[in-house]
Protein backbone atom coordinates (compact mmCIF):
# COMPACT_ATOMS: atom_id res chain seq x y z
CA UNK A 1 0.00 0.00 0.00
CA UNK A 2 3.10 2.47 0.57
CA UNK A 3 3.08 5.40 2.31
CA UNK A 4 2.18 9.05 0.39
CA UNK A 5 4.29 11.11 2.46
CA UNK A 6 3.42 14.05 4.80
CA UNK A 7 1.60 15.69 1.69
CA UNK A 8 -0.80 13.18 1.92
CA UNK A 9 -3.79 12.10 3.95
CA UNK A 10 -5.20 8.29 3.87
CA UNK A 11 -8.33 7.44 3.94
CA UNK A 12 -10.44 4.15 3.45
CA UNK A 13 -13.11 4.10 1.28
CA UNK A 14 -16.74 3.54 2.39
CA UNK A 15 -19.98 2.43 0.91
CA UNK A 16 -21.95 5.43 0.05
CA UNK A 17 -24.37 3.86 1.74
CA UNK A 18 -22.26 4.46 5.40
CA UNK A 19 -22.50 7.95 4.83
CA UNK A 20 -25.33 11.15 4.69
CA UNK A 21 -24.84 11.01 0.92
CA UNK A 22 -27.81 13.35 0.58
CA UNK A 23 -25.34 15.97 1.31
CA UNK A 24 -23.48 15.51 -2.09
CA UNK A 25 -26.26 14.22 -4.66
CA UNK A 26 -29.33 11.22 -5.02
CA UNK A 27 -28.50 8.01 -4.89
CA UNK A 28 -30.90 5.45 -6.61
CA UNK A 29 -30.91 1.52 -5.82
CA UNK A 30 -31.65 -0.32 -9.10
CA UNK A 31 -30.29 -3.49 -8.14
CA UNK A 32 -33.45 -4.65 -5.98
CA UNK A 33 -31.35 -6.20 -3.26
CA UNK A 34 -33.32 -4.22 -0.54
CA UNK A 35 -31.60 -1.30 0.13
CA UNK A 36 -34.38 1.28 -0.37
CA UNK A 37 -32.62 4.77 -1.88
CA UNK A 38 -36.06 5.99 -3.03
CA UNK A 39 -37.74 7.59 -6.72
CA UNK A 40 -37.73 4.16 -7.79
CA UNK A 41 -40.20 1.82 -9.55
CA UNK A 42 -40.30 -1.56 -9.95
CA UNK A 43 -42.28 -3.57 -11.82
CA UNK A 44 -42.38 -7.93 -12.92
CA UNK A 45 -43.85 -9.72 -15.80
CA UNK A 46 -43.44 -13.54 -17.12
CA UNK A 47 -39.44 -13.54 -17.36
CA UNK A 48 -38.79 -10.29 -16.51
CA UNK A 49 -38.30 -7.66 -13.61
CA UNK A 50 -37.23 -3.98 -14.08
CA UNK A 51 -36.51 -1.22 -11.60
CA UNK A 52 -36.21 2.45 -12.81
CA UNK A 53 -36.38 5.77 -11.72
CA UNK A 54 -39.22 7.34 -11.01
CA UNK A 55 -37.93 11.34 -11.79
CA UNK A 56 -35.32 11.81 -14.86
CA UNK A 57 -32.01 11.27 -13.87
CA UNK A 58 -30.70 14.54 -14.26
CA UNK A 59 -32.50 18.13 -14.79
CA UNK A 60 -30.79 19.02 -17.72
CA UNK A 61 -30.14 16.88 -21.14
CA UNK A 62 -26.98 14.75 -20.65
CA UNK A 63 -24.68 13.13 -22.57
CA UNK A 64 -23.49 9.54 -21.88
CA UNK A 65 -19.70 9.02 -20.98
CA UNK A 66 -17.61 5.57 -20.54
CA UNK A 67 -14.57 5.99 -18.91
CA UNK A 68 -12.01 4.06 -17.85
CA UNK A 69 -10.89 4.69 -14.53
CA UNK A 70 -7.46 3.02 -12.68
CA UNK A 71 -7.79 0.74 -9.96
CA UNK A 72 -7.00 1.66 -6.13
CA UNK A 73 -5.15 2.30 -4.30
CA UNK A 74 -4.99 5.91 -6.28
CA UNK A 75 -3.79 9.56 -5.18
CA UNK A 76 -6.53 12.17 -5.58
CA UNK A 77 -4.50 15.43 -5.95
CA UNK A 78 -7.40 17.44 -7.72
CA UNK A 79 -10.76 16.97 -8.43
CA UNK A 80 -13.32 18.72 -10.33
CA UNK A 81 -17.11 20.46 -10.09
CA UNK A 82 -19.91 21.45 -12.28
CA UNK A 83 -21.71 24.54 -12.08
CA UNK A 84 -23.55 23.86 -15.14
CA UNK A 85 -25.05 20.41 -14.93
CA UNK A 86 -25.43 17.26 -12.10
CA UNK A 87 -23.13 14.24 -13.32
CA UNK A 88 -24.39 10.68 -12.90
CA UNK A 89 -21.98 8.17 -11.89
CA UNK A 90 -23.09 4.27 -13.13
CA UNK A 91 -20.89 1.24 -12.33
CA UNK A 92 -21.06 -1.06 -15.31
CA UNK A 93 -19.97 -4.47 -14.51
CA UNK A 94 -17.56 -4.08 -10.96
CA UNK A 95 -17.70 -1.32 -8.30
CA UNK A 96 -16.36 2.04 -8.02
CA UNK A 97 -14.49 4.28 -5.88
CA UNK A 98 -14.37 8.13 -6.12
CA UNK A 99 -13.96 10.84 -3.67
CA UNK A 100 -16.75 13.90 -2.80
CA UNK A 101 -16.23 16.67 -1.08
CA UNK A 102 -19.10 19.58 -0.39
CA UNK A 103 -20.16 22.14 -2.66
CA UNK A 104 -17.95 25.51 -1.25
CA UNK A 105 -16.36 28.64 -2.37
CA UNK A 106 -12.84 27.38 -2.71
CA UNK A 107 -10.91 24.32 -3.59
CA UNK A 108 -11.66 21.18 -1.78
CA UNK A 109 -9.84 20.81 1.27
CA UNK A 110 -8.06 17.07 2.09
CA UNK A 111 -9.77 16.65 5.37
CA UNK A 112 -13.34 17.56 3.85
CA UNK A 113 -12.74 14.65 1.19
CA UNK A 114 -14.74 11.20 1.56
CA UNK A 115 -13.82 8.44 -0.60
CA UNK A 116 -16.55 6.14 -1.43
CA UNK A 117 -18.26 2.84 -3.22
CA UNK A 118 -20.66 2.44 -5.36
CA UNK A 119 -21.79 -0.80 -6.40
CA UNK A 120 -23.51 -2.18 -9.86
CA UNK A 121 -26.72 -1.23 -9.74
CA UNK A 122 -26.90 1.50 -7.77
CA UNK A 123 -26.43 4.97 -9.72
CA UNK A 124 -25.18 8.22 -8.09
CA UNK A 125 -26.17 11.67 -8.84
CA UNK A 126 -23.90 14.32 -8.01
CA UNK A 127 -25.25 17.74 -7.26
CA UNK A 128 -24.12 20.70 -8.86
CA UNK A 129 -20.96 22.35 -7.35
CA UNK A 130 -20.30 19.12 -5.63
CA UNK A 131 -16.91 18.04 -5.56
CA UNK A 132 -15.77 15.10 -7.06
CA UNK A 133 -12.76 12.73 -8.41
CA UNK A 134 -12.72 10.42 -11.29
CA UNK A 135 -13.73 6.90 -10.51
CA UNK A 136 -11.72 3.83 -10.02
CA UNK A 137 -11.79 0.15 -9.49
CA UNK A 138 -11.45 -1.61 -6.24
CA UNK A 139 -7.99 -2.91 -6.99
CA UNK A 140 -7.81 -3.00 -10.62
CA UNK A 141 -9.17 -0.91 -13.33
CA UNK A 142 -12.51 -0.90 -14.38
CA UNK A 143 -15.24 0.93 -16.69
CA UNK A 144 -17.73 2.93 -15.53
CA UNK A 145 -20.51 5.44 -17.22
CA UNK A 146 -21.60 8.65 -16.25
CA UNK A 147 -24.12 11.14 -17.77
CA UNK A 148 -23.94 14.77 -17.17
CA UNK A 149 -24.69 17.80 -19.71
CA UNK A 150 -21.13 17.77 -21.83
CA UNK A 151 -20.04 19.76 -25.13
CA UNK A 152 -16.95 21.69 -26.05
CA UNK A 153 -15.83 24.36 -23.87
CA UNK A 154 -17.58 23.15 -21.04
CA UNK A 155 -16.97 25.24 -17.52
CA UNK A 156 -15.75 22.32 -15.32
CA UNK A 157 -13.68 23.22 -12.81
CA UNK A 158 -10.74 21.47 -11.67
CA UNK A 159 -8.42 22.67 -8.22
CA UNK A 160 -6.34 20.51 -6.76
CA UNK A 161 -7.08 19.67 -3.20
CA UNK A 162 -6.52 22.18 -0.82
CA UNK A 163 -3.56 20.28 1.67
CA UNK A 164 -2.21 17.51 -0.16
CA UNK A 165 -3.38 14.85 -2.11
CA UNK A 166 -5.90 12.07 -0.38
CA UNK A 167 -4.42 8.71 -1.01
CA UNK A 168 -7.55 6.27 -1.07
CA UNK A 169 -7.61 2.44 -0.21
CA UNK A 170 -10.35 0.04 -1.16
Amino acid sequence: MGDCGKSCIVKRAVEITEIDYRRYGILYNLSGDGVDTGNTNHSAGDGWEDTDTNVSLLDTPGALGYTLGSGTPFEAVEMERHLHTQEAQIPAEEAIVFCLAEACDGAPKAEDVVPVILRPGFVFVIHRGVWHSASHGIGGAVRYYWQALAYVNEPTVWEEIEGGAVRVEA
